[in-house]
């Protein structure tokens, strides 16, 4: 199993657990976060093992821009509107600037040492701050799910030919910790293969966030995970911050 889901079917079981001697009102809340648990363990689990594919996907971003995640394990790379953002075995790469004058910070680093607020912070700084990536999404649906007070609705759509499995996450409370839950309320898709095929959201700063697949191909091009032509390479030790 995801360790994602199996973490929030360990809270859940504990919940159920003590829920024997407590009031009808918070059994029924305990209930709820299992059913939240069940509604999203099965996508978890399915977006866990889309780090296993082969793809070149595109997305539309709410403000209109595209990116293009191509990914070939345990290579991956985010091309945007501002540059790219390319992981490989041992390598980070981080570019941009305009075609003739591109710069790329060049450092080793390995997927697993790269925090997950790092890697928020480059694919905002070349995607746009409202991207949303697998992780990030799988993320935030495991921190809501053991929310008390959330609600969960399921649905399905069809989305750039991907039938998908959605899920409409809503009454997420204002206290929630904002270090665990960075939105109010959002609406995700996940294909059968566990891509991601549509996010929608509002964070707790009231911005939106949010993609939609419009083209997949299980097709990759490998210039994606190296450097564009001409392009000024430094060499660093460690990766650099983020917009540097």
């Amino acid at each position: 199993m995801h360790r994602a889901s199996s973490r929030i079917l360990t809270v859940a079981t504990a919940s159920v657990l003590g829920a024997g001697v407590l009031g009808c009102g918070v059994i029924n809340q305990v209930k709820q976060t299992v059913d939240n648990v069940s509604a999203i363990s099965d996508l978890a689990d399915r977006m866990g093992k889309s780090g296993q594919l082969t793809f070149t996907a595109e997305y539309k971003t709410d403000d209109g821009s595209a990116t293009t995640v191509v990914q070939q394990p345990p290579k991956a790379a985010y091309l945007g509107k501002e540059g790219r953002f390319i992981l490989t075995e041992d390598t980070l790469l981080s570019c941009s600037g305009p075609a003739n004058k591109t710069v790329c910070h060049k450092s080793p680093v390995q997927t697993g040492q790269l925090s997950s607020a790092d890697q928020a912070a480059y694919l905002s700084a070349v995607a746009g701050g409202g991207f949303i990536n697998t992780e990030m999404a799988l993320a935030l649906m495991t921190a809501a799910a053991v929310v008390p007070g959330v609600k969960i609705a399921q649905n399905t759509a069809t989305i750039a030919g991907q039938k998908s499995d959605c899920l409409d996450v809503t009454g997420i409370p204002k206290d929630s910790d904002p270090n665990a839950v960075t939105a109010k309320e959002f609406h995700v898709c996940v294909a059968e293969n566990g891509l991601l095929t549509r996010f929608k959201g509002v964070g707790t700063d009231d911005k939106q966030l949010g993609v939609e697949l419009t083209k997949y191909s299980e097709q990759v091009d490998p210039q994606a995970f190296v450097a564009p032509k001409g392009a000024k390479i430094i060499e660093g030790t460690a990766p650099p911050a983020p917009g540097n």
